[in-house]
């Protein structure tokens, strides 16, 4: 079992746009989102009761949806092309049309627990609405600007699977297999995403 331990960190940002192959939703490329601030997670559940001789007999359990809430430094443009499916054109503007689609992804990221080691989180398929635009005028003291992004996420249709966690301090923990059960061939076949060793501290 990992070690109990609160969590004091976050970072590591991955996502990959998924892509249709025969029938089913599969991650494309890897790619790294720098900066994150905050993230939050909730999973909408339901609780049904069935009532026998005037009590609780028994309980049904129904999971829904899983909403993603990001505070990010900022929103670089390449990230509104593959994020929200905002369209670019060659002289580098950035159209934001009415009929825009999100693309469904893939995300990763982690959190340091006090122990220093990690806990890794993936959602498999899932929505990002576009972000509100918040800005304010300089004054004596810096108030930075951050981006607040918000995803929705559901099952995938191959397994069922809607959110895969993993800790670096469990028995036979490996980084890699975590990567591959969110993005499949995408990470196993990428030639720029580096392949985790056993042997080392995993994520330093």
């Amino acid at each position: 079992m990992p070690e109990y331990s609160s969590m004091v960190g976050l970072e590591g940002v991955k996502y990959s746009p998924l892509v249709k192959e025969k029938g089913l939703w599969i991650a494309s490329k890897i790619i790294d989102y720098p900066h994150v601030i905050n993230a939050k997670m909730a999973t909408d559940s339901s609780t049904e009761k069935q009532y026998a001789d005037n009590k609780v007999a028994d309980l049904a359990v129904s999971t829904g949806s899983t909403k993603l809430d990001l505070e990010m430094r900022d929103v670089p443009p390449e990230h509104l092309v593959n994020l929200f499916g905002i369209e670019e054109t060659k002289d580098g503007l950035y159209l934001f049309k009415k009929n825009v689609t999100p693309p469904w992804i893939a995300i990763t990221f982690f959190g340091v627990k006090a122990n220093g080691k990690k806990r890794h989180v993936g959602l498999v398929q899932g929505r990002f609405t576009l972000p509100d635009d918040d800005w304010s005028t300089k004054k004596e003291k810096i108030d930075f600007q951050t981006s607040k992004l918000s995803a929705e996420f559901l099952e995938r249709e191959q397994d069922d699977v809607y959110k895969i966690i993993a800790d670096e301090d469990a028995p036979n923990f490996d980084l890699d297999k975590f990567y591959e059960k969110v993005y499949g061939n995408a990470y196993t076949s990428s030639n720029d995403e580096p392949k985790a060793s056993k042997s080392t501290d995993l994520g330093a």
